[in-house]
């Protein structure tokens, strides 16, 4: 059985930005770079085609690719970088074990893990503010050592 692991690399425009998928500054330019497939909206519903979908969400919003192109990547200037103390709050309802927060220069890394119907679960969330923009790079891994070559990438994220 083949087991795979994602990285996930969002990038925030500003602090009070959401997500699109960071092109080619992400560990290699791997498969979480996006390309961008629409113009930025001013206002109303935002489809995802790919998935079928529409969210809505004000203000200027750019659709970008998923992993694997599969998936859709936004980005928007009206949805809020998470803070450590929400991300913290966010890991509660996965019962977190071994809880460990650490702040960086510039943004903060949280791991934890669990025990689901999944079995073991780690999870890495990495943000970071690099030449005004905010990135959370992120993962949900089976192995702890997975988890911990996540964190080293995430936090070794520059321009």
């Amino acid at each position: 059985m083949k087991t795979f692991s994602f990285l996930f690399i969002i990038t925030f425009a500003t602090l009070g930005t959401a997500c699109k998928g960071k092109k080619d500054e992400a560990a290699g330019g791997g498969g979480a770079a996006a390309k961008s497939e629409e113009a930025p909206k001013k206002s109303g519903p935002t489809k995802l085609d790919k998935l079928g979908l529409q969210l809505d969400v004000p203000g200027e919003v750019t659709v970008g690719a998923g992993i694997g192109g599969d998936g859709a990547m936004l980005q928007a200037s009206s949805v809020g970088a998470m803070s450590l103390d929400q991300a913290k709050s966010d890991a509660g309802m996965y019962t977190p074990k071994n809880l460990k927060a650490e702040t960086l220069p510039d943004g903060w890394t949280l791991t934890y893990d669990n025990t689901g119907s999944a079995g073991a679960n780690y999870f890495v969330q990495v943000r970071r503010d690099i030449g005004g923009k905010s990135y959370l790079c992120q993962t949900t891994t089976d192995t702890a050592e997975r988890a911990q070559t996540v964190l080293a990438a995430c936090k070794s994220l520059r321009k």
